[in-house]
């Protein structure tokens, strides 16, 4: 009996990361990119410009983006006091983890791009 515990054990530790959704589905399917762009402006900030708001001198506030994720916010970003997130309370931690990792990582992402192509002398480029 115990081996048949500890086998299902390894069995569900192998197969829980393959189940686990991953940042373009739950991107998708919460239509996340109707409202946001990762770098360009829509009717809400983009996610590299949330990352780079929930960042400071001692690290990436992951709380605080995963808060407005969850619970909905309105009145964070100033260009955009009027519109208002909605609550995304059906995603499961697991999803709100990956979710507001993927958002950080597109702060340090476009800063990178940006330093690029002024780098190759392209950021006046039309």
């Amino acid at each position: 009996m115990k081996k048949l515990f500890l086998g299902l054990i390894s069995i569900g530790l192998l197969i829980s990361p393959l189940l686990a959704k991953d940042v373009r589905t739950i991107l998708k399917e919460n239509k996340c990119m109707k409202c946001h762009n990762i770098m360009g402006m829509k009717s809400a900030p983009p996610f590299s410009g949330i990352a780079r708001m929930n960042s400071g001198w001692f690290g990436v506030s992951k709380s605080s983006i995963k808060n407005s994720i969850k619970n909905g916010s309105q009145g964070k970003y100033p260009m955009f006091s009027n519109e208002k997130m909605p609550a995304f309370a059906n995603l499961s931690d697991k999803e709100l983890d990956i979710l507001t990792n993927w958002i950080i990582k597109q702060g340090s992402n476009s800063m990178r791009h940006g330093m690029m192509m002024r780098h190759n002398g392209m950021d006046n480029m039309n």
